[in-house]
């Protein structure tokens, strides 16, 4: 069996759909049924809901303003992620369509490193100085680079959803909160200047808010809600164009294909070449050039995949005498520090521990963590402060960079901090369950209504069930390479049979016999396949059935 500890998060055992909608609200601690299952347009949001600071918000627009009627330079600085390539669209088009002389930077991962470095600077003012820069998903930890640019006579506005130091960089205005991404800041600023130019980057803050894994309530199942609307309908040619190379052509874009396929290939662009095509994409104009550059994103996000399937196995071989350990850390100058990032994402989730990849090469060592939930990561790495020379993130993940003479004293650091304030409660590899469900239930009717739950992502999982009682009638490893497996499940009470998948676990067949009882946790879905709809479970975990 697959093996996991179940925590079901409702003792009630639903007998009707309203049961089932009752209590994955109460799951949700969604206190606002109407508002959720109907979130209001993002043009009702107040900056105030997401915690902007009113001031800070005029002060930027009114410097906007300024600069686009004297046509003075304003140079928009993004980041090579998904989301911070949205934002950077996102206000380049907007100041762009009120008539601004503008230009966008997305910084190069290994030229320039991350967030507005002094690197950045140095490269952006050496010909033509802009009179003003605003930052789109970065700068609010960036002091040095601040203090150079006001040294050039560059006023800065910062526009950021990352955690903030103690003390703001020295700009003339800092627009900042960490309840929505990156883009969606920006786009709420977009907003003051023109909303009708905002109406049409909608796709573009769906894409970013699922991209950036932020919690999927709130605004942001507003943005991404009617964002997807959007997106679905997008006029983006690179858009149009990424969806096609990626097979999606005339499919219902959801929030999971979003995660699961267009972030990463935008992503894959900052991490092994350069995030700017990638911004280009977006924004092209070109139905012919929309085509070229969709073709290298996607053959850049093969190249991504490969790379970092093959790196896994020498990540892995490493963590793996750190059982004991409370983190996770591996490093090596063969890491390419385009994926260290994914590479310490796949260790946190198979470990069910914090992890710390670094990419050890030259003098410079350059890291990535991925947290779980409980365990804030960039706080701790903050508190290895005295070792590194930068550090930034969310709770849940974070980036840094260091000197390569601290690194072994930076890893015992770390383990030793880790081992004394991580709870040891937030590393047991737990499967928060939805309830148990009654076979009486499972319809297609049942998929119909959860379908009032999405999008579902960060905070709002899609919901995960406990079935109790089914027999395996037949396994069968499936997949190019049999990675997969599929079995055929009967409830042992109401004979009812549905068919479920096991991805990834093709293995298990050795182990998995005809006959056995089980008790399944896993995700319904419809599986349409040749003009026909059929039930199916997606198995997160299987367990032998209560005597």
């Amino acid at each position: 069996m697959v093996g996991m500890q179940w925590r079901v998060l409702s003792e009630l055992v639903p007998r009707s759909f309203q049961d089932v909608t009752e209590l994955l609200l109460q799951n949700r601690s969604i206190l606002d049924s109407q508002a959720f299952l109907h979130p209001k347009t993002p043009s009702e949001t107040s900056l105030e809901e997401v915690g902007l600071d009113i001031q800070a918000v005029r002060q930027a627009k009114e410097r906007l303003v300024k600069a686009i009627k004297d046509k003075q330079k304003i140079l928009v600085f993004g980041d090579y992620d998904a989301d911070g390539v949205c934002a950077t669209a996102i206000m380049w088009e907007t100041l762009h369509s009120l008539g601004a002389n503008v230009w966008p930077f997305i910084p190069h991962r290994e030229q320039h490193g991350y967030g507005l470095t002094v690197a950045a600077i140095e490269e952006l003012t050496a010909h033509d100085v802009p009179q003003l820069l605003i930052t789109v998903d970065t700068g609010i930890v960036a002091h040095e680079a601040v203090k150079i640019l006001k040294k050039r006579r560059v006023e800065v506005i910062i526009t950021d959803h990352h955690q903030p130091e103690k003390k703001l960089p020295p700009a003339l205005a800092v627009v900042h909160t960490t309840q929505v991404c990156g883009s969606a800041v920006a786009w709420l600023l977009a907003r003051e200047l023109s909303e009708v130019q905002a109406g049409k980057a909608l796709d573009l803050v769906a894409l970013a808010t699922v991209a950036d894994l932020m919690p999927l309530k709130g605004v942001n199942r507003s943005l991404v809600s009617h964002g997807l609307t959007a997106l679905n309908k997008t006029e983006r040619l690179g858009l149009q164009a990424l969806m096609a190379a990626a097979g999606l052509a005339g499919k219902k874009i959801d929030a999971g294909i979003v995660g699961y396929v267009l972030a990463p290939r935008i992503n894959a662009m900052g991490r092994l070449a350069h995030g700017l095509d990638a911004l280009r994409l977006l924004c092209t104009n070109s139905k012919q050039r929309a085509l070229e550059l969709a073709s290298l994103v996607d053959e850049t996000n093969a190249d991504r995949q490969q790379l970092t399937e093959d790196l896994l196995q020498l990540a892995r071989q490493q963590v793996f005498a750190q059982k004991k350990e409370s983190l996770l850390i591996a490093y090596s100058a063969d890491f390419h520090e385009g994926v260290i990032g994914l590479i310490a994402g796949k260790l946190a989730e198979w470990y069910a521990k914090p992890a710390i990849v670094m990419s050890a090469r030259g003098q410079l060592v350059k890291g990535s963590a991925r947290s779980v939930p409980g365990v804030n990561i960039t706080e701790l790495l903050r508190s290895a402060r005295e070792y590194l020379l930068e550090v930034g993130g969310h709770p849940m993940a974070a980036g840094f960079g260091f000197e390569s003479k601290n690194l072994d004293a930076l890893i015992k650091h770390l383990f030793t901090y880790a081992k004394e304030n991580i709870d040891a409660t937030l590393l047991q590899k737990t499967l928060d369950l939805d309830c148990w469900l009654p076979a009486e239930l499972i319809t297609t009717k049942l998929i119909s209504h959860l379908q009032q739950f999405a999008p579902f992502g960060q905070a709002n999982p899609e919901p995960l069930f406990a079935l109790a009682d089914w027999e395996i009638q037949a396994v069968q490893r499936i997949g190019s390479q049999q990675q997969h497996l599929k079995l055929r499940l009967k409830d042992t009470k109401t004979k009812l049979v549905l068919p479920a998948l096991l991805w990834g676990k093709g293995e298990l067949a050795d182990t998995i016999q005809a006959g056995q009882r089980v008790q399944a946790a896993g995700v319904l879905q419809l599986n349409q396949w040749q003009e026909q709809t059929t039930l199916q479970l997606v198995v997160r975990d299987l367990q032998p059935a209560a005597e």
